[in-house]
């Protein structure tokens, strides 16, 4: 098994062996002894930072407590990466709560799934200013640890990225990470500055932790930190998710 599935098989399994564990020992509702009262919602709400960019993130999560102290949680976040480049994460957690108290329960979370990273190539961060130093249809390729190389004076290649010394014309404004920008291949300057939009689809291990904050029987806050840590094209980028969550109890 290759390191890229390690990621999905671990939400799979995190997600199959939560109505084993449930049925073992129901979570209980605070308000209503002896009853089941396992299922909540909640809405995020924060910031994440990493590859050299910020921005804001929203999301929702649903989580199911299994025990008392172990929830499984599905979770979809929204992240902004900065203007031209967006990200959504899909996770499948295991929350482990340590030192619960009555009203404030600490947690550790890991588990895994899926991380989407999107690019408006045309923005000028990224290949908007290119048309203006380049003519159209010039093509380029991305070459290792120093940008996009552009293929001029009729030069051809048959790769995806040039690995060796680069000597001719270059092209280093791009704010892409290069665990993105290695995989674009060969492309050319669009005619007319009409960028594609470029997504990549990716496994993500995450590991992290908060505390849960009762403020009813019903209604919790729940300060969230944690790391999304990205494989893909035999590279890895590391995000970091700050958020606050409200969630209800069903």
């Amino acid at each position: 098994m290759t390191q890229s599935f390690l990621p999905v098989v671990t939400a799979i399994i995190i997600l199959l062996t939560a109505g084993p564990v449930a049925a073992q020992s129901p979570a209980q509702s605070p308000d209503v002894p002896g009853t089941s009262r396992p299922v909540s919602a909640g809405l995020l709400g924060g910031v994440s930072a990493g590859s050299g960019d910020a921005g804001a993130s929203a999301g929702a999560v649903l989580t199911f407590d299994a025990t008392d102290r172990i929830a499984v949680e599905a979770r979809s976040v929204f992240l902004q990466r900065g203007s031209g480049a967006h990200g959504l994460e899909l996770t499948g957690t295991a929350l482990m709560s340590i030192a619960a108290s009555k009203r404030a329960a600490p947690y550790i979370a890991v588990g895994g799934g899926l991380y989407r990273a999107s690019f408006a190539l045309g923005d000028d961060r990224l290949f908007g200013q290119m048309g203006s130093q380049f003519a159209s249809g010039t093509q380029f390729v991305p070459a290792r640890g120093m940008g996009f190389g552009m293929m001029t004076g009729g030069m051809t290649f048959n790769g995806n990225i040039w690995t060796d010394t680069w000597t001719g014309p270059a092209f280093t404004a791009s704010q892409m990470p290069m665990i993105y920008a290695n995989r674009l291949g060969q492309m050319k300057i669009p005619s007319g500055g009409r960028w594609m939009m470029r997504s990549y689809t990716d496994p993500a291990l995450t590991v992290g932790g908060g505390i849960r904050f009762d403020v009813t029987n019903r209604v919790y806050v729940k300060p969230d930190v944690r790391a999304l840590v990205v494989f893909g094209g035999g590279d890895r980028q590391v995000l970091t998710t700050m958020v606050v969550g409200l969630g209800y109890r069903f």
